[in-house]
């Protein structure tokens, strides 16, 4: 029985291949003063599910959704990140309003 279970849930792995969640970085930019020092980092990336398919089959990405994360720059040269929820919900309209 045990062998059974193993041997279909094998199979069924490598039909369906693996999937992994990525986060590819797509763009950057920093925001300045007037004076020209930097004030904040803006980051965007594609945050999604991708597979390696099996045998050519169910190779790719899917369920994809482009970020956007806001970083201030601190006294100390540290920065502090927090995703802007207005920019996500504008670039992926799949994403609930709050």
């Amino acid at each position: 029985m045990k062998k059974t279970i193993f041997l279909l849930g094998a199979a069924l792995c490598l039909l369906s291949g693996c999937s992994n969640k990525v986060r590819y970085r797509t763009a950057g930019g920093w925001l300045f003063s007037e004076d020209r020092k930097p004030i904040a980092l803006y980051q965007t990336y594609l945050e999604g599910t991708c597979s390696s398919g099996f045998a050519g089959f169910g190779k790719g990405c899917s369920d994809t959704n482009s970020k956007l994360l806001r970083c201030n720059l601190n006294a100390d040269n540290t920065l502090t990140c927090v995703e802007d929820a207005a920019a996500n919900a504008f670039l992926n309209k799949d994403i609930p309003e709050r």
